[in-house]
């Protein structure tokens, strides 16, 4: 059995004792909020969302000091007014179409969108995407080949790190491809086969439907327990992408409910980190970027940084108990390599 409390303790005393691992996940995060910000201002899109997000809490503003004034609440139109209001997200409320009527007499006009479509900022966007996804990738790889030195007890100097991120980086990549077109490949064969049984006939088709949704959801929850431990089987071993597949499936072989147990673990610390740390990052990522006043432009600066700081620290630890739970895994009675 994997002690999952003992798996956690280690994560936790090792991340207190190299706290410079979270760095790379840190810069993970961090520079895809950077790329946004840039965009908004060279494109040209930051000033208008900034009035958008004015005139919008403008209106907001406007819609509850009547509804909170009593001498309102007596008046004909004021209960459908506050259902209307408490029911502004769904979509029998009109609260949209109220909102896209005060736009326009504050000559808020959608067609000054239209004047950003132009080469430059579509040039502009393809390239800051391309980085973000890249850069994302890379920080990712480093990460793990950070996490896995120090299980190592190997240096983690800059150039060391950088040399490992570099020589995994393919491995990497072609782990990730390979996974897809293990799980993609089944699909596209189910997929034809439902279109030719529809030309037999349609019942047979609409039927096949059912049954083979249902064996691809087998499928591919049975795949993705027995690759569960592909990453850290790859920066551990320092093997690539076909024998980390291969350990991993050997390594998972009648020990799927033991692996289920882990990923729920680290599926309850990925929600934690959202909603605790993810949501709250956005939300005042999106206010620094949209707000008006100064001071809280620097409120929501420092609850940036805050936040950034907490999810860095909680996938850092995410990463490292699922390392150690691979570890511990490895020691199980009658797993080979």
């Amino acid at each position: 059995m994997v002690d999952i409390r003992k798996d956690f303790a280690n994560s936790f005393s090792l991340l207190r004792l190299h706290k410079k691992i979270i760095i790379p996940v840190f810069f993970s995060i961090l520079v895809p909020i950077i790329l946004v910000f840039l965009f908004l201002h060279l494109s040209g899109l930051g000033p208008l969302l900034k009035e958008l997000t004015a005139v919008s809490a403008e209106f907001d503003k406007q819609k509850q000091d009547y509804l909170l004034n009593r001498e309102n609440i007596g008046e004909k139109n004021y209960t459908k007014e506050l259902i209307n209001y408490l029911g502004k997200d769904s979509s029998s409320s009109t609260y949209e179409n109220e909102l896209a009527l005060y736009l326009e007499q504050k000559n808020y006009n959608w067609d000054r969108y239209k004047q950003l479509l132009n080469t430059k900022n579509i040039t502009m966007l393809i390239i800051f995407l391309l980085i973000g996804i890249i850069g994302s990738f890379y920080f990712s790889c480093m990460s793990y080949a950070i996490i896995a030195l120090v299980l190592k007890k190997k240096e983690i100097g800059i150039s060391n790190l950088i040399r490992i991120t570099n020589r995994f980086l393919l491995r990497l990549l072609s782990l990730k491809v390979l996974i897809g077109f293990i799980i993609i490949a089944p699909l596209i064969i189910i997929i034809g086969l439902i279109v030719s049984l529809f030309f037999l006939n349609k019942i047979l088709g609409i039927l096949s439907i059912f049954i083979f949704v249902i064996l691809f959801v087998v499928y591919l929850v049975l795949v993705w327990l027995r690759l569960f431990f592909t990453t850290p089987s790859m920066f551990i071993e320092e093997q690539g992408a076909v024998k980390s597949i291969k350990h991993s499936w050997h390594l998972t072989k009648n020990h799927l409910k033991q692996v289920l147990i882990i990923f729920f673990v680290i599926w309850g610390i990925t929600i934690f980190t959202n909603l605790f740390a993810g949501q709250p990052l956005y939300s005042s990522y999106q206010n620094f970027l949209f707000e008006s006043s100064w001071i809280k432009v620097a409120i929501n600066f420092i609850l940036v940084a805050l936040f950034l700081a907490l999810e860095s620290f909680v996938f850092t630890f995410q990463h490292l108990f699922f390392f150690y739970t691979y570890m511990d895994f490895k020691k199980l009675e009658g797993i080979v390599k």
